[in-house]
C-alpha cells in the first residue's frame, strides 16, 4: 500500500534520529525481558533442584530444642524407614592467636557421616566432609581465613575451644534455605558443637531436621504427620519452592521489574519528544500530501505506522538483549547456588517485553 511505502522511505530518510527511539525502547524492554526471563527461570530451578537445595526431601525447621514429643514423633518416623540428620545454625566469635580481635560468624552443625542426602559439600581441597570433619576439626569460609589470618592447618577457637581448620568450606547444597547467613561461615560436627558448649536454654539457634523419605513413601501423609504432630514447626518438602527463597524472588522482581518500568516510561518521554519533533520537521511535507489530495485519516496512518515500527524494532532489539542479559545473571550468583539455573528460550517474558514496548 502506498502509505506504508511512505511510512518505511520516511523512515530511510532519518536514520540517525530514529536509531536513537529504537535505543530508547529497547533499554527498557531489555531490562523488563531480563528481570522477568531469569524469575521465571529461576523458579523453574528451584523446583527442579528442590532436593539438592534442601539437601533433603523434606525439612522440619524450629527455633529451639526439640521436646520428648516432637523426638517420639520423629522416632516414629524412623521406625517407618524415614532417615533423618540435624543441624543447628547459630552465631558466635570465632578467634586466632593470629588475629587481635574476634569475628562474628555463623556456625553450623553437622553431622558429617550422613549430611547431606543430596547433593554434596564442596571443599578445598577437594575431599569428603565425613573425612575432613571430626570432633575436633572445623571447615570454614574463605573470607574467614583472611578475615582472621589463619591458613588450613591453624587452629580456630569457638566458644573457647580450640578446632583445627581442615579444608576450607566452598559450597554447600543447602545454604539458602538456612535461616542464618551471616558472615563468614564455619561448619563443624554435632560433637564438636557439644564440646563448645554454646547450646544452652534460651539460646538463639535454628534447629532444622532433614528428612529422606523411602522409596514410595507419601510425602502428603508424612507433611500430615509432622503437621499434627509439631504443629509449631515449619515444615517444607520438595514439591515446592522454598517459602523464604520464593519471597525474596518475588521481592526482587518486583522491585527490578519497576526499575526497568520506570527506564521504559522515561524512554517512552525520549519517543515521544523525538516523534514530536520529526513531526514539526515533516509539516511541509504533510501539507503537501494534503494539496494532493491525501485525507487526515491517510496522513495520520502514515505516521502511528512509523511510530509502532519503531516500537516494535525497539522492543525486539530490547528482548533479545534481556535474554542475554538473563545469561548473564547467574554468572554472579554462581558462589551462592550448587547450580545456577539454565537459560533457554523463554517466549513469554519476550513477548511481554515486546508488547510493553
Amino acid at each position: 500500500m502506498t502509505w506504508i511505502r511512505l511510512a518505511w522511505r520516511d523512515l530511510r530518510a532519518s536514520p540517525a534520529r530514529f536509531l536513537f527511539v529504537v535505543l530508547a525502547v529497547a533499554v527498557g524492554v531489555g531490562a523488563l525481558t531480563g528481570v522477568r526471563s531469569y524469575s521465571r527461570a529461576f523458579r523453574s530451578m528451584l523446583l527442579t533442584n528442590a532436593r539438592v537445595l534442601m539437601a533433603a526431601d523434606m525439612t522440619l525447621r524450629m527455633f529451639g530444642q526439640p521436646r520428648p514429643r516432637e523426638e517420639a514423633a520423629l522416632r516414629e518416623l524412623e521406625a517407618a524407614g524415614v532417615r533423618r540428620t540435624w543441624v543447628t545454625e547459630t552465631v558466635t566469635m570465632a578467634g586466632s592467636e593470629q588475629a587481635s580481635q574476634p569475628l562474628l560468624v555463623t556456625l553450623k552443625a553437622v553431622d558429617p557421616a550422613v549430611y547431606p542426602f543430596y547433593g554434596a559439600v564442596r571443599l578445598k581441597p577437594a575431599g569428603e566432609l565425613r573425612v575432613a570433619l571430626d570432633d575436633h576439626a572445623a571447615v570454614v569460609s574463605e573470607d574467614l581465613l583472611a578475615r582472621l589470618g589463619l591458613r588450613v592447618g591453624d587452629t580456630v577457637r569457638l566458644g573457647g575451644q580450640p578446632f583445627r581448620v581442615a579444608a576450607v568450606l566452598a559450597g554447600e547444597p543447602d545454604r539458602l534455605t538456612g535461616t542464618l547467613n551471616f558472615g563468614p561461615r564455619v561448619m563443624i560436627s554435632r560433637g564438636g558443637l557439644e564440646r563448645t558448649g554454646l547450646i544452652t536454654t534460651g539460646s538463639r539457634a535454628s534447629e532444622r531436621f532433614l528428612l529422606r523419605l523411602p522409596p514410595g513413601a507419601s510425602v502428603a501423609r508424612v507433611r500430615e504427620f509432622l503437621r499434627r504432630r509439631i504443629p509449631e514447626a515449619g515444615i517444607t518438602d520438595y514439591r515446592e519452592t522454598h517459602p523464604m527463597i520464593t519471597r525474596a524472588l518475588n521481592r526482587a522482581t518486583t522491585y527490578l521489574s519497576l526499575i526497568s518500568l520506570i527506564a521504559l516510561i522515561v524512554g517512552a518521554l525520549g519517543v515521544g519528544m523525538a516523534i514530536s519533533a520529526h513531526l514539526r520537521q515533516k509539516m511541509d511535507a504533510i501539507a503537501i500530501l494534503k494539496c494532493l489530495g491525501a485525507r487526515s485519516g491517510q496522513v495520520l496512518r502514515i505516521y502511528v505506522l512509523q511510530t509502532l515500527m519503531l516500537g516494535v524494532a525497539g522492543g525486539l532489539v530490547g528482548a533479545a538483549m534481556g535474554m542475554g542479559l538473563a545469561g548473564v545473571i547467574p554468572l554472579l550468583i554462581e558462589r551462592l547456588f550448587p547450580g545456577a539455573p539454565a537459560m533457554g528460550w523463554d517466549p513469554l517474558p519476550a513477548l511481554q517485553g515486546v508488547a510493553a514496548g
